[in-house]
């Protein structure tokens, strides 16, 4: 067995984690941060695909109530539910 210095020991030094510098300059993201952006992805999607006035859901709600798909308590859930999401945006 080898005598080794005080204080040192066999173990490798850990790999220093990689980097992720997309839209962060230099500064290198936590792994937290890329949790929060992979859960919060489908939100940001969705909030592109979202029309910004509320008539396009409006009657796209009322269609699908006329149309029977849905019921009318739904659709105006459906709208007053975008409503209140886009108030507090």
């Amino acid at each position: 067995m080898t005598d080794l210095p005080a204080g040192t020991s066999k173990r490798r030094p850990a790999a220093a984690p990689a980097s992720d510098t997309e839209d962060h300059g230099s500064q290198p993201s936590s792994s937290l941060d890329g949790l929060i952006r992979t859960a919060t992805a489908p939100f940001a999607a969705a909030a592109a695909v979202v029309p910004a006035g509320p008539v396009p859901v409006a009657l796209g709600a009322g269609a699908l109530a006329v149309a029977g798909v849905i019921e009318w308590p739904i659709a105006a859930a459906i709208g007053l539910g975008y409503l209140a999401l886009r108030r507090w945006r």
